[in-house]
């Protein structure tokens, strides 16, 4: 199918071919018929996607922050490294559009149903796109495709009319007749407001009285005063809303000067607000700042999980917002057509792109879709795959996030045993970017075209972490060694069913514990084999991972938290070095749900005990993994696995490695299925999973947990 696309690194638009999206539950399918362009927001991507480097750096300072404590913690050449992987990125374009459902997993919705959708990465400029049933927002019959694929921008209106409070015969004022100033300037006077626009473009004005607008000036400070006089609204507006884009501050400055006593400022656009202050105290003002379409948004429980507010309390959620506008358009009290200055097929998206930033007048930009009956095939074949050779691996990947994309498949692209075959994720443009950035031969939104391809032989699972323990079962069902990135499950139950899915399919199995191979870990085996056999080890392992920020997909509970997701790395390497299972362990817990920080106590036969701390509350210039480990008078302490400090009673040594053992464990894997000896047994695997579970059993219970061993 075909999608408007931005190139985060050179800034240019493109419409690329890629696969569908994949139906998940709750959401649907829905092929495009109209989709909108934001002349505000889309524009201003555009703009500054086509920056320079120091371009985009000035406009998001935020970021820049983000790299510095980068090069403080990891260096410049890792922060170098992440830096250009995120400009590798190829970004979908578009937030508001309507069509028709195509497939279903939401039961308000069923196939051929006409639907308004929004949101980025939801309602994109492509001819199908997957929308959560809480973006969606049924069209009545009164309302025509093109009309309904402005709610999104409908519903920015509506949110900034409810967050103003107005009531009826408010006099409220607009700043800035462009798309939404237009589209908000009609719902307050459908709500019973005496509305007057202001935009320093006369063509904007003369539209904004087509529809119904009386009152209207330009937007400067002398036509303002004239204004109020000749309306007699000397005492000034009740309420102004901005919904200007500007560099300065002027919007702003008008506004207050336009607001009445103790009005409110509504701040809708993309502003400075250098409030000027005396006039603001003076006149006791309230500014607030809207943001985008309603509560809801930006809420993954509401978004992607399709959990709704209560009505009681949350009358109008992001999803009723857009309802409501439709309803409008429905009752013909708003009017969009008078909008719209271009339509283009989605053939010509570039130049819509071009008239958006370029100098011809535009205002609402339509691009239109053709009919599409059934959803195309899932699968794009982008060359012919590589022939099988003797004693070559095909691989598979499901899921491509950024471990997958900037460790695995670099070094598995690097060898001459290994041919990449098939890229599966959610989204077919990202399928399509990492299958042309590692040579992949095709690309899908369908796990299936992996499992079932008989070519491959390995399918790496790289996806979100809830699907790990299920798309490994049926890897191993069809028949497919599999790699795992941690972690390898999420609950025992799944676990268990695992475990026997692979008695039933004894296939190679791995998951992605690189820190077992590091060339520091077989440092420390080394150092401590000349030690007495019989005395047990004393490790100590302290991680500071620093904080995620709030919104991070891993405080999902659906992801099982950063224990299960990381800390499981840890757990892992003290049992490798311990050389046995443990047998109980105790563990506390603090931080955000469903876990943040961790303190646990590991107990292995023979007397060997772990100690692990992993927090996020430590000073950021920390090391990350530091590791002492005792034994009989020597101790090795290792630093973030790049250097090693070892004593012993003939001296002390510290020595230099690279790398945390992610070469060395693919290496291993791959010669593993070659010679048909696994190099670490699936059921190292399994019980190393189940002790970071027991360990979440202890924090949540308070008591200490058994390890018994699994028949």
């Amino acid at each position: 199918m075909k999608q408007v696309v931005q190139n985060l690194r050179s800034g240019t638009i493109e419409i690329e071919d890629v696969p569908p999206p994949g139906l998940r539950a709750p959401g649907v399918l829905v092929a495009t018929v109209c989709s909108v362009l934001s002349p505000g927001t889309e524009r201003a991507a555009a703009e500054l996607g086509r920056s320079t480097l120091l371009g985009k750096a000035l406009r998001r300072p935020d970021q820049v922050r983000k790299v510095l404590d980068s090069v403080r913690r990891e260096g410049v050449w890792p922060t170098v490294r992440k830096v250009q992987q995120r400009l590798d990125v190829t970004r979908a374009m578009g937030y508001s559009c309507a069509g028709i459902v195509l497939e279903s997993r939401d039961s308000a919705q069923r196939p051929g149903a006409r639907v308004a959708c929004a949101g980025t990465d939801a309602a994109t400029h492509a001819e199908i796109n997957f929308v959560p049933r809480n973006l969606i927002a049924t069209i009545p019959d009164e309302v025509s495709f093109e009309e309904a694929a402005f709610a999104a921008l409908g519903g920015v209106a509506i949110h900034a009319m409810r967050l103003g409070e107005v009531q009826l015969g408010d006099e409220v004022a607009v700043i800035g007749m462009g798309l939404v100033g237009l589209l908000l300037a009609q719902v307050l006077r459908a709500a019973g407001c005496r509305v007057a626009g202001f935009d320093p473009r006369s063509d904007r004005l003369a539209l904004a009285g087509r529809l119904g607008i009386e009152r209207t000036a330009a937007a400067q400070g002398d036509a303002l005063e004239d204004a109020l006089g000749a309306w007699n609204l000397t005492h000034g507006f009740h309420r102004v809303f901005i919904a200007a884009a500007a560099k300065s501050s002027a919007p702003v400055e008008l506004a207050v000067k336009a607001a009445a006593d103790r009005a409110r400022i509504i701040v809708v656009g993309d502003v400075r607000t250098d409030i000027p202050r005396t006039e603001a105290y003076l006149k006791e003002l309230s500014v607030i700042y809207a943001r985008s379409y309603g509560p809801g948004r930006y809420d993954p429980a509401y978004e992607e999980q399709g959990m709704d507010y209560p009505r009681a309390y949350v009358p109008w959620t992001l999803a009723r917002n857009l309802e409501a506008f439709l309803d409008l358009l429905a009752r013909k009290q708003i009017s969009v057509t008078p909008l719209i200055t271009h339509r283009l097929p989605i053939e010509d998206a570039t130049r819509a792109y071009d008239i958006v930033t370029g100098g011809e007048p535009s205002l609402g930009v339509v691009l239109q879709y053709p009919v599409l009956e059934a959803k195309p095939p899932a699968s794009i074949s982008l060359r012919a795959p590589e022939l099988r050779r003797p004693g070559t691996i095909g691989a598979g990947f499901i899921g491509a996030g950024s471990y997958a994309a900037g460790t695995l498949l670099p070094l598995l692209k690097s060898r001459a045993d290994v041919r990449l075959l098939s890229v599966v994720t959610t989204r077919g443009l990202s399928a399509r970017k990492v299958a042309e950035q590692f040579g992949i031969a095709r690309c899908s939104t369908n796990p299936a075209d992996v499992l079932n391809d008989p070519e491959i032989d390995l399918v790496f699972i790289a996806s979100r972490h809830d699907s790990h323990a299920s798309l490994a079962q049926a890897a191993l069902q069809a028949g497919k060694a599999v790699f795992v990135e941690k972690p390898l499950c999420l609950e025992e139950s799944q676990l268990d069913a695992l475990e026997e899915v692979w008695r039933a399919h004894p296939l190679p199995l791995m998951v992605g514990h690189n820190r077992r191979f590091a060339p520091a870990t077989l440092a420390l085996k080394e150092f401590f084999a000349a030690t007495p056999a019989g005395a047990p080890l004393s490790i100590r392992y302290h991680v500071q991972a620093g904080p995620l920020p709030p919104d991070h997909w891993l405080h999902d509970p659906l992801q099982g938290g950063r224990i299960l997701g990381e800390a499981c790395h840890f757990v892992d390497w003290c049992i490798e070095m311990a050389g046995a299972a443990p047998v109980k362990m105790f563990a506390a817990m603090q931080g955000i749900a469903p876990d943040e920080n961790l303190h646990a106590i590991i107990e292995f036969p023979g007397g060997t005990t772990a100690t692990l701390t992993y927090e996020t509350s430590a000073h950021a210039s920390l090391p990350k993994e530091i590791i002492q480990v005792s034994r009989a008078g020597c101790t090795a302490i290792v630093e973030n696995f790049a250097s090693v400090e070892l004593r012993s009673a003939t001296g002390r040594s510290t020595r230099k490695f690279q790398g945390k053992g992610q070469t060395e464990m693919i290496a291993a894997l791959l010669a593993g299925m070659t010679s048909g000896t696994a190099p670490v047994p699936a059921s190292s695997w399994f019980m190393s999973a189940r002790a970071t579970l027991k360990l979440l059993e202890s924090a949540s219970t308070g008591l200490t947990a058994f390890l018994t061993p699994q028949s």
